[in-house]
């Protein structure tokens, strides 16, 4: 799909001083915008439109259907959406009806810097009408049929907002996983053993555990076995809290929201607001 490619691009500075003339020279790039912006103003004149503009990305916009009361788009949630992308002369490069539409994560999804920029100033069930300029579009590598620095028409909509709390719940019954409990802070704890000891974890006790941690794709990002002593350990709170429901030599599986785990930092390779699994084994308690 050809919102997928994003191009990474910025707007340098509108102007480059040149050291030899002592004159501000004008980059490319600012040339294209201000072509481009011509094009969209001239377009929306001839078409009766009233623009609005955005101050972070200068894109012009209008909204073509409004939900005050709808939630905001943010990265807190995953978006599903609708859309279609076309160049100002209505050759239309791709198109995502509600039937077919598709699902984005504002941090792992690859989009059209435009495109990212555009969403962001929707809320759910909203629509709007977007005019990306080609430096936060394709720029000078466009797909095949549009030309390079063209303006890029995105109609977009957004159906609806999925929290962590329909992604865990989906993962759950898609996987059809029996829950063994869920706490009061949102932790699903599954079971996949029975205990082989009657004996509770208690503060102090030092434990090994095989653990296999994984997004809700079921992709892994670590695993390995760690000493861990309950009480005075600095690992995420989700982790901790599903040890102490298990017992020596039990499994389970662990199914935590962002809350207790990296919260809205992320970190490394695991984004903000994002839901994680642990495959957990105890090994042993104090050494036995």
């Amino acid at each position: 799909m050809l919102i997928f490619k994003r191009l990474g691009l910025v707007l340098v500075t509108a102007v480059l001083l040149s050291s030899c003339l002592g004159k501000y020279v004008e980059s490319d790039l600012d040339k294209s915008y201000k072509e481009n912006e011509t094009q969209i103003l001239a377009y929306a004149s001839t078409n009766g439109i009233t623009l609005s503009q955005d101050t972070q990305s200068s894109i012009y916009y209008q909204k073509l259907t409004k939900n005050d009361a709808g939630t905001q788009v943010s990265s807190k949630y995953d978006l599903r959406v609708a859309y279609k992308l076309s160049t100002l002369a209505g050759k239309v490069i791709e198109t995502k009806t509600a039937a077919d539409s598709v699902v984005l994560n504002l941090y792992t999804t690859k989009v059209l810097d435009g495109f990212l920029y555009s969403i962001l100033l929707l809320k759910e069930k909203e629509k709007g009408q977007f005019f990306i300029p080609s430096y936060l579009a394709y720029y000078d590598t466009p797909p095949a049929g549009v030309e390079k620095y063209e303006v890029i028409v995105l109609e977009l909509e957004v159906l609806g907002l999925i929290s962590e709390e329909e992604k865990i719940d989906s993962y759950i019954s898609k996987n059809k996983l029996v829950v063994s409990k869920k706490t009061d802070t949102g932790l699903r704890f599954i079971r996949t053993n029975a205990a082989t000891s009657a004996d509770s974890l208690k503060t102090g006790d030092v434990l090994s555990v095989n653990y296999n941690g994984m997004f809700l794709n079921n992709t892994s990002f670590d695993s390995g076995t760690l000493s861990v002593t309950l009480g005075t350990t600095s690992l995420i709170p989700g982790f901790i809290e599903g040890l102490k429901l298990m017992k020596k030599g039990e499994k389970a599986k662990v199914i935590m929201p962002s809350s207790l785990g990296y919260t809205d930092k992320g970190s490394g390779k695991i984004p903000p607001y994002t839901p994680l699994i642990f495959d957990l084994e105890i090994v042993s308690v104090n050494g036995l």
